[in-house]
């Protein structure tokens, strides 16, 4: 560089400083402002758990085995027969036993012919549904497999699982896994009734191949498949399907079907022997997952079908990710109630299961209170206000002709249809809507969401519902629990939170394992929690029910159930006395101020307390 390059450099250099700084001294306050806004923040940080970590979803109520089940298997419509082997695997339950379930008719068994444990022949036995066997004596195995041949006769009649007017409907045709509960024990599944659903299942993950005529059309449980010619003009088309409850198929040569994207993650194949009545289903398939997707949240599933079977079938039905009826419904001008009912069942049947012989009621009801916003959304509040008038009136024929009854009896303690369909379907239904009334729509909404987001293939009862309200409105709910066990000849009870409070200590929010909460009009606090965090020792005291606190030379004696703490030898009085809370001892909030002398605030709108370690 020539001396003359360089000086002229730094002549600009120096130019460009000097009015860098002109701009910085004129813009200092907007610059300052920034530069402020990029420090950290000193803002309430998360310590301890999660937001939700003292109240984590509970178990499923059928142990996880993750079954997967790899079926091949052909229909012979002359035979009115399906034959197929499967190879199953499965977590090892270590149990003495191993049960499968065959939901058939006795009249049109599933005969299993023949069973291997892994490479070995085994011996089985079957009582009701449910086929025993022993387990491998290799206990330590992770995984079980078993290879199974079966032959199942697909009856011909007005049956839920077979064959009229050439559709076939092929629900439970094929030997399932049984359930065990979280304490090792299998489910037992009860004798048919004549009505609900006397079925267990676990989620599990398919992979089918299925054979038949070739002039076969078919919805199932994961789409259309894909299907390839074989010999002999038949075809065979393979589905594959992840945590689904069953795996149905639906078929006929006379289906015509048509595939409608709901949304971008969702299609819904509509079948239908009559054309003229798609346009119908369609309709009512469009408003009723157009309503549940608002109010459920999108069904996480990638497929759903929709099947009107023959006559005097299955009345309507729901199986994994299908919606099954009968044509009879549109003769009956019931299409527009049962096509919305198994269409929620989507939700609350496959993507968010329960006890069908148990708590059916759960899903049942769900599902009836559903059609409300179905008939909301098509029609307008006066058509879904008179189905809960329909509700409200069989609830109260149900509290007058079976007032010991209650929502808790299991599906075989039903002494009629009546009480099943009153119990299980309207009281249902009248439940969720009078909890709807306490909180409100959105509330309810945010309700049902968390409770798919929770439970989305898992099992659940009364006390899941419980907990996921509880989340909602950040307290401890009691509503679905109570209900249940309630005679009917009782009015609901109405809904019981206790709120919980945000704890909040030097300025860092912090999520105790048992929250702080109010009840009544005193705020409670975990005293271990906090005080170990704030750098006390605390022990059982020699006395039962006694405590003590120990830091930096001061020791605090407090005993539960009074309102006295000793502190150096001063007695203090707070304003309630403690309590114990799942095992935690709670103390009132006073306790920080009075006792211990930090500086406390209560925003009780905001339900948040903050602790200050600063003496006042």
């Amino acid at each position: 560089m020539k001396p003359i390059q360089r000086t002229s450099l730094l002549i600009c250099l120096t130019i460009f400083v000097v009015f860098s700084a002109a701009v910085i001294v004129v813009k200092w306050p907007v610059i300052a402002a920034w530069l402020d806004s990029q420090k950290p923040r000193q803002t309430a940080s998360y310590t301890g758990a999660d937001p939700f970590g003292y109240n984590p979803p509970l178990p499923s109520l059928v142990k996880e085995l993750h079954p997967v089940y790899q079926i091949k298997a052909e229909l012979n419509p002359d035979e009115s027969e399906i034959t197929g082997s499967m190879r199953l695997q499965f977590d090892n339950p270590k149990t003495a036993e191993i049960f499968l379930y065959l939901y058939d008719y006795t009249w049109s068994p599933i005969t299993i012919t023949s069973l291997r444990v892994g490479d070995k022949s085994a011996a089985f036995q079957r009582r009701g549904a449910v086929v025993t066997l022993k387990p491998p004596k290799e206990e330590a195995a992770s995984r079980l497999t078993l290879q199974i041949a079966f032959r199942s006769k697909v009856p011909r009649g007005c049956t839920r699982f077979g064959m009229r007017e050439n559709i076939w409907t092929l629900t439970n045709w094929y030997p399932m896994l049984g359930s065990l509960n979280q304490q090792n024990q299998w489910y037992e599944p009860p004798k048919p009734v004549g009505y609900g659903d006397p079925f267990f299942y676990q989620y599990a993950d398919y992979d089918v191949s299925f054979v038949s005529p070739g002039s076969y059309h078919w919805v199932s449980s994961w789409g259309r498949g894909e299907g390839k010619p074989v010999s002999d003009g038949r075809q065979e088309v393979r589905y594959t399907a992840r945590r689904v409850l069953n795996f149905a198929l639906v078929g006929s040569p006379n289906y015509q079907i048509e595939s409608v994207q709901v949304n971008p993650k969702l299609t819904v194949d509509i079948a239908s022997a009559d054309p003229g009545r798609l346009k119908q289903m369609k309709e009512i398939a469009g408003t009723a997952f157009s309503a549940y997707s608002e109010q459920f949240g999108e069904l996480p599933y990638p497929h759903a079908a929709i099947a009107e079977t023959g006559g005097c079938t299955v009345y309507a039905m729901e199986y994994a990710n299908m919606a099954i009826f009968s044509r009879d419904l549109f003769a009956q001008k019931r299409v527009d109630h049962w096509l919305p009912h198994e269409i929620a069942h989507l939700w609350w049947y496959n993507s968010v299961a329960t006890l069908k012989p148990i708590h059916s009621w759960l899903d049942e009801g769900l599902v009836e209170a559903s059609v409300y916003f179905y008939l909301k959304k098509r029609y307008g509040q006066a058509a879904a206000d008179q189905l809960l008038t329909e509700y409200a009136l069989e609830t109260s024929k149900l509290s007058r002709h079976y007032p010991d009854g209650a929502l808790s009896k299991h599906l075989v303690q039903f002494s009629s249809y009546n009480e099943f369909d009153w119990t299980w379907y309207s009281k249902g239904a009248m439940l969720y809507h009078h909890l709807r009334e306490q909180i409100g729509d959105e509330r309810f909404s945010q309700f049902l969401k968390r409770v798919q987001r929770n439970y989305q293939g898992k099992v659940i009862g009364p006390a899941h519902l419980d907990q996921a309200l509880s989340q909602t409105l950040n307290g401890e709910a009691k509503y679905f629990v109570p209900n249940a066990a309630r005679p009917n000849r009782d009015p609901f009870l109405p809904l019981q939170v206790e709120r919980y409070v945000d704890t909040v200590i030097n300025d860092m929010i912090f999520y105790p394992a048992t929250p702080a909460r109010e009840r009544g009009k005193t705020v409670y606090l975990p005293l271990a929690e906090i005080v170990k965090r704030l750098g006390f020792e605390v022990s059982a005291g020699p006395h039962p029910g006694e405590w003590l606190l120990k830091a930096a030379g001061r020791e605090l004696r407090l005993r539960e159930n009074s309102p006295d703490v000793t502190c150096d030898e001063q007695t203090y009085q707070l304003s309630a006395k403690p309590l114990t809370i799942k095992g935690q001892l709670m103390v009132p909030l006073d306790f920080f101020e009075q006792v211990m002398n930090y500086r406390v605030r209560y925003d009780a709108d905001a339900k948040t307390v903050r602790i200050d370690v600063v003496r006042n």
